[in-house]
């Protein structure tokens, strides 16, 4: 395996775990069950978590291989992106069977609170309390925070590398 290959996936590591370390944090300071809204003050976070992990990871990349181009950046992000997606269904296993069983529960109790606060009739609610019920899944958690991480992070990646493409890097040493 190449340093550049080495690097990216040291860096797909990182990511992952720092989002597995807030999901778990986030739960344990209240954020998943203090309602739906509260909720996206933790995808804010996850969401700079990532961009900034991203950052890092390709500076580091160009940085050790200063040769590198645009495309070879984008595989490099790529590869991260797959290790943080890896990491993000261990995560979500972890989340589901271990710290927060009860999440797709109190999903569907916080969707009827929220749909109840809005003035919905009952029949209504319930419907909106069955599709969360279905939604809120190990297996769609877990598709989905791997697909998300595999696609964000290619995207970031193109992103990234169109600005680090002509930039020098400073070396760390």
């Amino acid at each position: 395996m190449n340093s550049t290959i080495r690097t990216a996936a040291k860096w797909g590591l990182f990511i992952g775990l720092a989002n597995l370390v807030w999901l778990y944090l986030a739960f344990f300071i209240g954020l998943h069950t203090n309602g739906i809204m509260v909720f996206q003050i933790f995808m804010l976070v996850w969401l700079a978590l990532t961009v900034i992990g991203f950052i890092l990871a390709l500076r580091d990349v160009k940085r050790s291989s200063p040769e590198i181009g645009y495309l070879s950046g984008v595989g490099a992000g790529t590869v991260s992106a797959a290790v943080s997606a890896i990491v993000a269904v261990v995560a979500q296993v972890g989340y589901f069977t271990v710290v927060h069983p009860a999440w797709p529960e109190v999903m569907a109790q916080q969707t009827e609170a929220h749909f109840r606060s809005l003035g919905m009739s009952p029949m209504q609610i319930e419907q909106m309390v069955s599709q969360s019920r279905r939604s809120f899944t190990l297996s769609n958690y877990a598709i989905s925070s791997a697909a998300t991480a595999l696609i964000l992070g290619i995207v970031l990646s193109a992103i990234i590398m169109f600005f680090l493409r002509r930039r020098r890097t400073p070396s760390l040493h």
